[in-house]
């Protein structure tokens, strides 16, 4: 992204969030495309960890990469508890789950009207596979 740009496009955003998923082993990366069905988001992403602990260090790493982008999240929860968390950077909204949680709360179903998006795959990841 050049230095000429003042907004950080979603799909930049996705992309950078996609890594930093990847680079605390996070699984089952979907990404909706939610334009279409509300006008406060674009992308929902939601991402599994194994554990609790794994879904703090995922949403820690998250935020501290976005910042460093500039991008501060208009809110957080669920950080304490672990097995939900829910980060707003506004034009995306991360949804992180244990596998238990995000089997009960379904989200992909929740929002099956929306587009699913092809995920970029990170350098490193791509190389490993």
């Amino acid at each position: 992204m050049s230095n000429d740009e003042t907004l950080m496009t979603s799909e930049y955003m996705l992309e950078r969030l996609v890594a930093l998923a990847h680079e605390k082993r996070g699984e089952d990366l979907v990404a909706l495309d939610v334009r279409e069905l509300v006008e406060y988001m674009d992308t929902l992403l939601i991402v599994t960890a194994r554990s609790e602990r794994q879904n703090r260090a995922l949403a820690e790493n998250m935020i501290r990469g976005m910042k460093q982008e500039g991008v501060l999240p208009l809110s957080r929860a669920g950080i304490d508890g672990g097995t939900w968390i829910c980060i707003d950077l506004v034009d995306v909204i991360v949804h992180l789950f244990t596998p238990t949680t995000r089997a009960i709360y379904d989200l992909e179903l929740l929002w099956a009207d929306a587009r699913r998006l092809e995920l970029p795959v990170p350098e490193r990841v791509a190389e490993e596979l």
